[in-house]
């Protein structure tokens, strides 16, 4: 509980009502032992919150005593905050204003919440605090220090907690800036922002006037380490893992991301999956710059669920419970003539668990295929990670059965909306299909297809009008895995989909999670007497279907 002492203008004092002016707090500086600074209190309109005024008047901060007074009309004059002390009727509130007119009781301590605050120049400045009560006092206050101390050492207990709450909400407030300065690759505004004494809601405020919101974001989760020219090499990692001698850069990466993610073998490494690289030295394992830069990139090349446009939550660690509105509250028309009220309408919450899946393979590899050392062994390297993955990411985005630990994928998920067809769709079971969308609120303006590459013929031969050259998906060569668009909306093929099923929605309300780096450990006994061995990857990834609703499959 953060105090501070106010006083009594006890000559002033009005004995028939008992009301006694008082100043309540002013920017006088006190030390604050936790902060390891002075305190000031701003005084304006906009730092006091007066929300709870008037404020009860008790004895020595005892809430479980019923109030002897109030503290009313108060307000900020004059850099102070000044109200009015009206004691109550009780025998005991007229036993204590006998003290108060005689000058013998004087001193008040104010109790305060504070809401915001930054350190400036060695000063903690409170830019907006909460007064909640007043108390009459009867030990003095340690005028030196600053600080009203009784004999209850409760309240000093409170006080140093409350102190350090202010110290670590500051460093909250670093470090969150610092971090979403580092998200959207804005680490001079964010920096800026900190050295300003900028609060974390205005830097989110200034934050989104600078961002291009035409696609969805991805939460990165592996910060930069060292000297970003440096290379990152995804055959090194590999070598690092059978000789320690040659571990460089590569386990620099990987320990950093054992910061967020366990690894299930201590001699394993963790590749990130987004790191940018740069050309090499001459006479090391080069990597050319016009090698694709990401592992990612690679089962993106393959993937169509990292091009669908679902939100993507990297870095994660454990489950992940996302709140979810089932329903949303009430509004009532009113009439003005006092005849009708309100209702009140509770929304109800529910929640959807994101969950990692663990992807699995094992990748042989000759010795002689290791020693070598130029751009294409590294590309190819990368290409075949990422082609091991991107098939089974699709396949459990896609067609995820939820058990055995697997994910709950589109087309087993509950929730989702239905349209069928006899043996082959038309254009009127396309148009229910979004029908359906608009019935369930969802903006029909952010859709996109996924049909089996056998289905494409079934699509581009039926017509949405009969003799005319209006087939339903116009078939063309788009980038991201897209074959066409149908109906308007982008459409992507793959045989993870069903045979003769279709799948429409807007996948912004779906999450792909993503819980650290690929986690590659060496087998060296694969095929000992061939010399060969292997490498054991290990991928987690996980989807949630936050509104099934925006979504609908077609089916025979």
């Amino acid at each position: 509980m953060n105090t501070r002492i106010l006083t009594i203008d006890f000559e002033n004092a009005d004995s028939e009502t008992r009301i006694a002016p008082a100043v309540l707090s002013t920017e006088t500086p006190v030390f604050r032992k936790q902060l390891g600074a002075n305190e000031i209190l701003r005084h304006d309109q906009d730092s006091v919150d007066l929300s709870r005024s008037p404020l009860p008047l008790i004895e020595s901060h005892d809430a479980s005593k019923t109030p002897i007074g109030i503290v009313e009309n108060i307000e900020v004059m004059n850099g102070k905050l000044r109200g009015m002390v009206r004691m109550g009727e009780s025998e005991r509130a007229k036993e204590l204003w006998d003290d108060i007119k005689s000058g013998i009781l004087r001193s008040l301590s104010i109790g305060y919440e504070i809401l915001s605050g930054d350190y400036v120049k060695g000063d903690y400045i409170v830019n907006r605090f909460r007064p909640y009560e007043a108390s009459l006092v009867s030990v003095p206050a340690d005028i030196n220090a600053g600080l009203f101390r009784s004999n209850q050492i409760l309240e000093n207990t409170m006080e140093e907690e409350n102190n350090n709450n202010a110290i670590k909400a500051e460093r909250n407030r670093v470090s969150e800036i610092r971090a979403l300065g580092l998200r959207h690759d804005k680490e001079t505004l964010a920096d800026d922002a900190i050295t300003a004494g900028q609060s974390l809601e205005g830097f989110r405020s200034q934050l989104l006037d600078t961002l291009n919101t035409d696609k969805p974001l991805a939460t990165p989760f592996v910060k930069q380490v060292g000297d970003a020219n440096r290379t990152y090499s995804v055959k090194d990692a590999i070598i690092g893992l059978e000789d320690v001698t040659k571990r460089g850069y590569e386990f620099e990466i990987s320990q950093d991301l054992e910061r967020g993610q366990s690894k299930t073998s201590a001699d394993s490494v963790l590749v990130p999956m987004e790191r940018t690289m740069t050309a090499g030295t001459a006479g090391a394992s080069t990597i050319q710059s016009t090698v694709d830069p990401m592992i990612r990139d690679f089962i993106q090349a393959k993937s169509i669920a990292y091009n669908l446009g679902m939100q993507e939550m990297n870095g994660l660690e454990g489950d992940v419970t996302i709140p979810v509105a089932s329903s949303a509250s009430g509004t009532t028309v009113m009439v003005t003539d006092g005849t009708t009220q309100s209702a009140e309408t509770t929304p109800t919450l529910a929640n959807k668990t994101l969950s990692p899946t663990y992807l699995a393979d094992v990748i042989p590899v000759s010795y002689k295929f290791l020693q070598q050392s130029t751009p294409d062994i590294e590309q190819y390297l990368r290409r075949l990670i990422g082609q091991t993955f991107a098939s089974k990411v699709d396949q459990q985005v896609i067609a995820g059965s939820g058990s055995s630990g697997q994910i709950d994928g589109y087309l087993s998920a509950s929730g989702i909306g239905a349209v069928t067809y006899t043996s082959a769709p038309t254009f009127a079971n396309l148009v229910s299909a979004l029908e359906t969308l608009g019935a369930a609120n969802v903006e029909i303006n952010n859709l996109s297809w996924v049909i089996n590459p056998a289905n494409i013929s079934d699509l581009v031969t039926a017509v949405k009008y009969t003799s005319t050259a209006s087939p339903l998906m116009d078939l063309q060569s788009e980038v991201d895995n897209q074959v066409g668009r149908t109906l308007g909306y982008r459409t992507f093929s793959t045989t993870n989909m069903t045979s003769g099923s279709y799948l429409v929605g807007d996948f912004s309300t779906s999450i792909l999670g993503g819980w650290g780096g690929l986690e590659i450990s060496r087998n060296p006994f694969y095929d000992d007497r061939r010399f060969s061995q292997s490498f054991n990857a290990l991928l987690p990834v996980g989807m949630a279907i936050v509104q099934p609703t925006a979504f609908v499959k077609l089916t025979t």
